[in-house]
């Protein structure tokens, strides 16, 4: 049973509230959360550490033809920033560079002795890495030996020992001031075109990287990264350009899963766009997504986003039968307090989506691991805020892990085959031994209790005035008390969505959505009934004109 808390009220004033608890307490602070400047508030990109290095690197290779490599990892992530130096370089007229994205299951993540070898074949004069590359310190000796300069654009922490790379561009590097520290793979791809704009003297109409930011926002928003400050920015404005983009690859994508361009939202990027991009590198190879965002080709485009549709059905069903899997053996033991199974034939590339849910329905953390058709055995982990989960790999005994990598809430690891019968007796005595946290998990916080008849377009504008939503800019939830359901429907695919209809004093009725939830065990309500309902706000563009209408978050009867 989750646990609804109900915050102090601070403000009478919605708008008030909500900027409080959102840590904004100046009105300077609230002008810029609530009306982002792209030209007044995106910082120099050459404050962040070694830009200015690198831009000139990569302009030094640009006029001097020489081969540039563009290595971007497999997620929606790195195939944003890819393709954001991809339309780059095109814009320019530059054609000598070549896009390399690893396969998941074959190569592993970061750069491997494998391409570099490629690479080498084919007379780099440069290489840089996208969204990943800041681990990589073997393979960027490699580098340096075959003569090959290595640029490295990356966001994630870094380690104690540093990769010898001609520039690193990652702003959580200890000496860097960059004012922000949370830019994506793809947002530090972007200041970096930025900054190649402002000293390299193109012919290029003024502005014209705002084109990029469609990439930005959704790799922000998929990445998963704070949507607050320079991020919000970044994914406000590309909201914008997502609805007038005239990528075909997107715009058949649209298309094909009824988004409305003019209207498009966070929760499409995060419900519907992202798990397209990111389903290629899961079930086949990332290449597909990459197409998807540079194709010039309707044809392409429509079959690309076919081969994604189809690819994601197939994920659905691989996924389903994992958690069955997992339920089943559980089910004939007593409840772990960590979930930690496996199997050879499970596919690696959704491990971490299957433990994603598996924490959703166990509350506590889990480790999987499988092979399939990888080249060793893979895992994913993810934690339910009780416990960090690369500290609790990094105090396993020597030799249960080839390699692992991650932060506190979710990580990677690569499992020696030899040692799978002894992994998940030692997690468990890992966990054992790890202090614990108090975690949220399971406790809804509720901005503020409503009547159904003050939910108006009016009310919704201050709401909106706080999109997009994301990590820490939560959607504000709200508690209806003792509402009546008038009315009851499940639909979409074998009524696997939930509609509960109320009425206000006027007769006018108002509908609460539940995706996935008309199938819940404790989700079965019949007209009549009396609950207390908390729900978020959204506007509605299904059909001909907008319609205000609730969102489920959890419902318990009177």
């Amino acid at each position: 049973m989750k646990q609804w808390v109900i915050r102090e009220k601070v403000s009478e004033n919605l708008e008030e509230h909500l900027l409080f608890y959102r840590g904004i307490k100046t009105k300077e602070e609230a002008e810029k959360f609530l009306n982002p400047d792209y030209e007044m508030d995106l910082h120099d990109p050459f404050e962040i550490l070694d830009m200015d290095k690198a831009a000139d690197r990569i302009l030094q290779a640009v006029k001097n033809n020489e081969r540039i490599i563009i290595f971007g990892d497999y997620d929606a992530d790195g195939v944003c920033a890819a393709a954001i130096f991809y339309d780059f370089f095109k814009k320019i007229d530059f054609e000598n560079f070549h896009i390399h994205i690893p396969d998941r299951h074959l190569d592993g993540y970061g750069l491997t002795s494998e391409a570099i070898d490629e690479f080498i074949e084919q007379k780099a004069g440069l290489i840089i890495t996208v969204d990943c590359g800041i681990t990589d310190y073997d393979e960027v000796e490699k580098i340096n030996k075959a003569g090959i300069d290595a640029v490295i654009i990356d966001h994630h922490l870094v380690p104690e020992k540093l990769p010898n790379a001609f520039a690193i561009i990652d702003s959580k590097q200890e000496k860097d001031n960059y004012p922000f520290k949370y830019l994506c793979g793809a947002g530090t791809a972007f200041k970096t075109i930025q900054a190649l704009i402002i000293k390299g003297n193109f012919n290029i109409v003024p502005g014209w990287e705002k084109w990029l930011l469609d990439l930005v926002a959704i790799a922000t928003i998929a990445d998963m990264v704070p949507l607050v400050g320079e991020n919000r920015i970044l994914a406000c404005y590309g909201l914008k350009v997502l609805e007038k983009t005239n990528r075909i690859g997107l715009l058949n994508l649209f298309r094909r899963l009824d988004i409305s361009q003019k209207n498009i939202t966070e929760d499409d990027i995060s419900f519907m766009i992202a798990p397209r991009i990111n389903i290629a590198s899961r079930m086949d190879h990332a290449n597909t997504s990459f197409e998807l965002l540079t194709t010039s080709s309707s044809e392409e485009a429509n079959w690309i986003t076919s081969r994604l549709e189809s690819l994601n059905n197939d994920r659905r069903g691989i996924v389903d039968a994992i958690i069955d899997e997992v339920d089943k053996r559980i089910s004939q033991e007593e409840l772990p307090n960590i979930i930690v199974e496996g199997d050879l034939g499970w596919n690696t590339g959704v491990l971490g989506l299957t433990a994603h849910r598996l924490i959703d329905n166990y509350k506590r953390p889990v480790f999987l691991w499988g092979k399939g058709k990888a080249k060793q055995i893979k895992g994913s982990c993810r934690s339910d805020g009780s416990v960090n989960m690369v500290e609790l790999m990094g105090i396993l005994p020597e030799g249960i892990l080839i390699e692992m990598g991650g932060h506190a809430m979710a990580g990677g690891f690569s499992l020696a085959e030899e040692k799978i019968g002894e992994f998940k007796k030692e997690i468990l005595k890992a966990y054992e031994k790890m202090p614990k946290e108090k975690t949220e998990n399971g406790i809804l916080h509720i901005d503020k209790e409503l009547n159904i008849d003050e939910i108006n377009w009016k009310f919704y504008g201050v709401v909106e005035k706080f999109r997009p939503f994301g990590i820490d800019n939560p959607k504000p939830v709200f508690l209806f008390s003792d509402a009546e359901i008038v009315n009851v429907r499940k639909f979409g695919n074998n009524g696997l969505h939930l509609q509960l209809d109320f009425e206000r004093s006027k007769g006018e009725k108002i509908s609460a959505i539940g995706f996935f939830m008309a199938q819940q065990e404790n989700f079965n309500f019949i007209a009549g009934q009396r609950v207390d309902l908390l729900a978020s706000l959204e506007k509605s563009t299904y059909r001909t004109s907008p319609e205000l209408r609730l969102k489920i978050i959890d419902v318990k009867v009177k």
